[in-house]
Order: structure tokens, then sequence, then C-alpha cells
């Protein structure tokens, strides 16, 4: 077992304050001193705080608004969408029928991750929406029930709030921004230090493994995640933790990647457009 890094500093401000929120709300259910890393979360949790409110003026900003009506309406739109593929399933075409019901049985398996998940989660759920919608088949039977323009939608909208998601990165903090910098590079500190406090407990329960040195490689090598919850080591509370641990930061990392790999995709077709003389 080991812990999973990530390049945190790749996150955006929002993405960083989500992770850090279920870190916390883990801690607690673990209980810190349990865990063993008590003298470092003391340090971490009021410069958690700080950051917390240094981000508030950033929630109550215009871009903030924007989101969170842009979200609003990808829900509606997932909601009609979803509705519209329902109303076929009993279509009298059969092979509207067929299609009704594999789009159908393709919209449930990303309906609760969409509709209750948080914004990275509901992002990444829609991204693989619109890929599997991309592919022949769906894009087949989405044609054949016209729903493209829901498709269409869908994927404006969710740009859209990409777009927002990016700008307000770049807003002027009420609090100067050096200022949330600074906190961000303190917290992943301790960050830091706790993780290597649970992979020295695990290594010397027997339990540990390797860990990824350099975050930054997950951009550029494949990381296999060969660990496998074994029942019979479940008495091992930090190993348990970890384990949970992990399963939510590969939400995180997946968003990173998906990003990289949009960038470098943007970066090769502008690349590749002729130049004007």
């Amino acid at each position: 077992m080991k812990t999973i890094r990530i390049p945190l500093k790749k996150l955006h401000n929002e993405e960083w304050f989500e992770l850090f929120v279920d870190y916390r709300e883990q801690v607690t259910a673990y209980g810190d001193s349990v865990l063993g890393i008590t003298p470092v979360y003391h340090l971490f949790l009021p410069l958690f705080n700080k950051a917390d409110l240094a981000l508030v003026t950033l929630r109550k900003s215009v871009y903030t608004k924007a989101m969170e009506d842009t979200d609003k309406k990808r829900d509606l739109l997932f909601k009609g969408f979803a509705a519209s593929v329902k109303a076929d399933l009993h279509h009298p075409n059969a092979s509207k029928q067929e299609a009704a019901e594999r789009l159908h049985n393709l919209v449930r398996g990303y309906q609760k991750t969409i509709l209750e998940g948080n914004y990275v989660e509901e992002s990444g759920a829609i991204y693989n929406l619109l890929g599997d919608l991309a592919t022949t088949q769906y894009a087949a039977d989405a044609t054949l029930l016209g729903l493209n323009e829901w498709v269409t939608a869908l994927a404006q909208t969710e740009q859209a709030f990409r777009s927002f998601s990016a700008t307000r990165e770049e807003e002027s903090f009420a609090k100067p921004k050096e200022d949330l910098q600074k906190l961000r590079a303190e917290i992943d500190t301790l960050y830091t230090a706790m993780l290597g406090i649970f992979d020295t407990k695990l290594l010397t329960d027997g339990l540990g493994g390797d860990v990824v040195v350099n975050p930054e490689d997950l951009f550029t090598e494949i990381h296999e995640d060969t660990d496998v919850f074994q029942p019979e080591k479940n008495g091992n509370v930090v190993y348990n933790f970890v384990v949970a641990w992990n399963e939510t930061l590969k939400k995180y990392r997946n968003l990173l990647q998906q990003r990289a790999g949009r960038q470098a995709k943007k970066e090769e077709e502008d690349s590749s457009e002729p130049v004007e003389d």
C-alpha cells in the first residue's frame, strides 16, 4: 500500500479547497490521534481556516454567481436529455426503442454523480458522458432519436462552466493573491508531511510500498494502481484510511490528467494550423 501523490499546484483554487475539505472530513471520521498525525494536523487546521477566509471573496464574486447559474443550467439540460431518452423507451419504432434503451442505460450510469456530485465530480462525469456520446453507436442512437441538440447544448454549457472556473482564477482578490498562494504552499507542505507519516506507519506494519516521489510524473508516465484492498488487513486503521483517501485522490488525479490531455490536444491543434503570410 502507498499514498497517492498528485501535483497540488495544478489544482484550481476551488478544486484545491474541495480536496482539503474532503481530507479534513475523513481525518475527523477516523481521528487524528488514532492516525498519529495530531501535532502536524493541529498546525494544518488553522492555516486551512485562513485559506477558507481568503476564498470568501472568490466565492461571492460575479464569476461564482455565473458558475452557479451555469451549473444549474447544465443540470437542467442533463435532466431534459435523460427525460427525452426515457420517453422513447416505449417508442413504436423498434429501432428507436433499442436506441433509447442503450442511451437510457448509459445515462443511468452517470446520473447520480452529475446531479449529486460536487463541481469536480460533475464536470468529470459530464466529460466522460460526452465522450461516450461521441462514440459510433451512441452517436448514431442520439441522431436516430433526434437528440443531438441536447448533446450539443450540454457540451456548450459544460465548456462555459469550465471557462468561468478558469476565469475566476484570474480575478483580483480583495485579499492579496500572494497571501493565498503562500497559504496553499504551507498547507501543501504540512499535508505532504502527514502523507509521509502514513507511509512510514504502513512500512513499519509491513503493509507499505514505494510512493510516487515526483507528482509531475503523473503526466509523463503511467502509474498503475496495483494495491488491492485485503480484508484481512482491515483491522489496521491507517491502512483503511489510506485505502479510502486514495480513492478520493483518484478523482482529482483523473481531473488533472484529463485537463492535461485537453491542453496537449489544443496545443497540437494550434501548432498544426497553417501560418498566414
